[in-house]
């Protein structure tokens, strides 16, 4: 109905009339003329969002997970075509100069349909938006991603033989090298936890508080640009990569902790795509 509606109004506006021949229509056919006329102007966007809506509505309802809210229940489509039924009786009956717009009924009562439909759906939309706004508020407090747009990891997670001592060791976090002054960006939301000054273990180092028990380490830095307590977004620049403290060469000693005394391996969270 509204691909009719569609080429009726490119029929008549875009390639047979002008604006004189346009007005002289409005005139013998009523108001129902400008409000199909005003409407073709908004048709084309809302064609495009009516398709996107019904292709993915059901889709984005599984993913709220969705059930019994009467909120998020999908309207039935013979109440939406009964509200904009009844919209254009309701008009009808108060104002009898409608009815010389009849030959143009059929196309406003599909667009409006339309547009019953995506206001009916409206609370869904909203509530999934909602729920993906929280869900990234969620996902930006755990430190996902890499705290250097480039380097080379020289060390792993785990047991390794010490660069430093040649004792075996186990390496709570990993080693990312590159060249001093490169900048460390922190990985997650969250506040500064502490910031230390030193010339032995992890040297120069911040320690991040996350949301959910998380906190990442960065260890060795040149400069540091934050402080203790100061309140963190994910992407900020936090300090420089260096060599201070008990080190071979320039590198970022990055930990990840579930809780303070439980480290875990930072590969995993990596590689994680961050929209």
């Amino acid at each position: 109905m509204i691909s009719i509606l569609g080429i009726a109004v490119f029929g008549i506006v875009k390639y047979n009339n002008t604006r004189k021949q346009i007005n002289a229509l409005s005139q013998v056919y009523g108001k129902y003329f400008d409000e199909y006329i005003e409407y073709s102007e908004q048709l084309e966007g809302v064609q495009d969002d009516f398709l996107a809506l019904t292709e993915n509505l059901e889709e984005i309802y599984s993913l709220i997970d969705g059930h019994g809210d009467e909120m998020l229940k999908l309207p039935d489509e013979s109440d939406i075509e009964t509200i904009a039924l009844a919209e254009l009786k309701t008009e009808e009956s108060a104002d009898k100069d409608l009815m010389l717009g009849r030959s143009y009924l059929s196309e406003i009562y599909g667009y409006r349909t339309a547009r019953v439909y995506m206001d009916k759906h409206r609370p869904l939309v909203d509530s999934v938006y909602d729920f993906l706004n929280l869900r990234y508020d969620v996902m930006d407090a755990i430190p996902f991603g890499e705290p250097l747009y480039s380097y080379n990891l020289t060390s792993y997670f785990g047991t390794r033989r010490s660069p430093t001592t040649g004792y075996m060791e186990y390496h709570d976090g990993i080693d990312l090298a590159n060249v001093p002054g490169t900048p460390i960006y922190a990985t997650g939301n969250g506040k500064i936890h502490r910031v230390i000054y030193s010339n032995r273990g992890y040297g120069n180092h911040i320690v991040i508080q996350h949301a959910n028990g998380y906190f990442s380490l960065f260890g060795h830095c040149t400069k540091i640009f934050v402080k203790d307590g100061q309140q963190i977004r994910k992407g900020n620049l936090i300090a420089t990569v260096g060599s201070t403290g008990n080190v071979t060469g320039p590198h970022l000693h990055y930990e990840i902790w579930i809780g303070e005394s439980n480290r875990t391996d930072p590969m995993e969270y990596l590689k994680v795509p961050v929209y």
